[in-house]
């Protein structure tokens, strides 16, 4: 079961996972309960935004594969005004890139 952030705001994604990082290392499934990921905006300067995996429907996102799913960020307003709906952001562990989020909508 995941333990869902009522009290954060969704957002609608389109999540891909990859298959190796870009550090050239095997990427491995993201369990929602477990996974502490974020999305790297770029603008004056990089900065990342920490979200949390708050669909009940996806507990696990394998890689190489892509769903549609909602995140919620921990700085949701510091994270609309860094990204905008249709951008496609890198996200990974504030060292390396994991993969690819397009955000569709901000709920």
């Amino acid at each position: 079961m995941v333990d869902l952030y009522p009290a954060l705001k969704p957002v609608c994604v389109e999540l891909r996972l990859d298959a190796i990082d870009s550090c050239g290392r095997a990427v491995g499934a993201m369990h929602a309960s477990t996974a502490r990921p974020m999305a790297c905006a770029f603008g004056a300067a990089s900065m990342w935004y920490s979200f949390a995996m708050n669909d009940p429907a996806v507990t696990v996102i394998e890689p190489g594969t892509t769903v549609t799913c909602i995140i919620s960020f921990i700085n949701h307003d510091g994270a609309i005004q860094a990204m905008h709906r249709g951008a496609s952001v890198l996200f990974g562990d504030g060292a390396c890139t994991r993969g690819v989020i397009r955000i569709i909508s901000f709920d």
